[in-house]
């Protein structure tokens, strides 16, 4: 509960490289389901990815596994759900359903946005990374790719797809999350994370570094370290383990050193003779990264602290603070309404209760 990024829906292998060695292909279109192992509270677990099956442009099937592109439209898509209003229904077995109805442009700007604040550019969402072509053929992977965990030995298993289902309605799209996306959104807290910078990565590996900054530094201070090992940042960036361990390290320390999260890192090298075994490294935030955390943090809070609805269950009312007022008058004030609104939203909630 204290990461801002569900450590489960981020531990798990959901994105393969297109260039990854260990693909095995039946035909030059119809690839085998790709297993990746990984680990979950130090048990080691394994992820079958079975691949879209979608027409290319001859009309024949072929073999799609979600990729930086899938990664990228999946986090706008829990960016826009995590700040909109999310329908909310329920399935047949009472399980809470999430729908989020949203536009392909839509998608386009947050990516976009996200880029011009990171970059100080302006562009517009026409120019995002991803037409609409794009869009619609990532939401359609994620939507067929179906992703197997298993535990070691094999006697627990957990079925799922990272959207469960997707529809046009009125020029909008509307998509329902699959329960482990779901779950990501309620149990981590995206809007806790630095997501422009992770929005607007433009490599896979740049991407997934991110992710991981995001969850070590939740709590940053200048004085934070994050000491991961050269082998775990292989195997949580997807690089190749035929990659040899030199030309691993030198592109680890590339992208962390381009990486405006990081003030500094410093690598101790493990050899075995005159060979490479492994790395460890210390990673330490930047001041700038150490801010956006410290503040996203606190508006975090703030909406947790927000979450009492007024009777109609639209009107939400925000805890004031202090930094927002002219005078002390004023945020007692503020403070004082916000109170007695809070209590009388206990009260209506109570009273229902016992009525």
């Amino acid at each position: 509960k204290e990461l801002n990024l569900s450590s489960t829906f981020e531990a798990i292998p959901k994105s393969i490289n297109k260039n990854d060695s260990s693909i095995i292909w039946v035909n030059e279109n119809i690839a085998k389901p790709l297993e990746k192992t990984f680990l979950i509270n130090n048990e080691i677990c394994t992820a079958e990815i079975t691949s879209a099956m979608i027409k290319n442009k001859d009309g024949e099937f072929q073999s799609i596994f979600p990729s930086l592109r899938e990664d990228r439209i999946e986090y706008a898509i829990i960016s826009l759900a995590s700040k909109q209003i999310v329908d909310l229904d329920t399935d047949k077995k009472n399980n809470r359903v999430f729908i989020l109805r949203t536009s392909y442009y839509q998608v386009q700007k947050e990516i976009v946005e996200a880029i011009n604040r990171r970059e100080g550019k302006n562009l517009k969402p026409s120019s995002s990374p991803y037409n609409v072509s794009d869009i619609k053929k990532a939401l359609e992977v994620l939507k067929i790719t179906s992703i197997r965990v298993n535990n070691k030995n094999g006697k627990k298993q957990y079925l799922f797809n990272r959207i469960k289902d997707m529809y046009l309605e009125d020029k909008k799209v509307v998509i329902e999350l699959g329960s482990m996306v779901a779950d990501y959104i309620n149990v981590g807290d995206w809007r806790a994370t630095d997501k422009d910078s992770i929005l607007a990565s433009k490599g896979a590996y740049e991407l997934k570094m991110r992710v991981l900054l995001n969850m070590n530094f939740r709590y940053a201070t200048e004085n934070s370290v994050y000491n991961p090992s050269l082998d775990f940042l292989i195997e949580k960036l997807g690089i190749s383990k035929d990659t040899n361990k030199r030309t691993a390290l030198q592109m680890v320390v590339r992208i962390l050193e381009k990486m405006q999260e990081v003030e500094k890192i410093e690598v101790e090298k493990k050899y075995s003779g005159k060979k490479l075994e492994n790395a460890i490294f210390k990673i330490y935030p930047s001041k700038e990264f150490v801010s956006v955390m410290i503040n996203n943090n606190k508006l975090t809070k703030r909406t947790k602290d927000n979450e009492y609805a007024l009777e109609n269950e639209k009107d939400i009312f925000v805890k004031p603070l202090k930094s927002e007022f002219n005078t002390e008058l004023e945020y007692k004030e503020a403070k004082q309404k916000y109170e007695q609104k809070k209590i009388k939203k206990i009260q209506t909630k109570m009273k229902g209760k016992f009525n």
